[in-house]
């Protein structure tokens, strides 16, 4: 039971780790890349001083009032400036999966078949949901 409890709590470590590190650039990704919007140092699709205006459209009005792409459309216009600040989103978004793929060799090598399906059944339905299945 002890050496389960250790080499779990290896892969609670590896696993907080990577979420750590994740979301603190995550996090400096967000808090540059709205510098960078309210600086006006990039072009913007929806003016600043426009947005008071457009906050309280309910959401089909205010995306077809602003032009704003759904899903991954944003990537096509990360160089606006009201739109990169979606790649940290983004970015808080893969931490799991990619804490997920940290920790699945590591159970694998331990033979936690159970585990190992776990993780790939996350895999599996956060990929899906990011590719907007669901």
């Amino acid at each position: 039971m002890a050496d389960l409890q250790e080499s779990t709590r290896i892969e609670q470590e590896a696993y907080a780790g990577w979420l750590a590190n994740g979301t603190r650039i995550g996090f400096v990704v967000l808090v540059a890349t709205y510098f960078v919007y309210v600086s006006g140092l990039v072009p913007t699709e929806v003016p600043l001083e426009r947005l008071p205006d457009l906050w309280g459209l309910p959401l089909d009005q205010y995306l077809a009032a602003t032009d704003t792409p759904t899903g991954w459309r944003w990537l096509a216009r990360i160089d606006m400036g009201d739109l990169m600040n979606l790649a940290g989103v983004a970015i808080l978004a893969a931490c799991t999966l990619a804490c997920y793929l940290r920790v699945l060799p590591m159970f694998a090598r331990r033979g936690e078949w159970a585990f190992v399906a776990v993780c790939l059944a996350e895999e599996v339905v956060l990929l899906a949901a990011a590719s907007g299945i669901f």
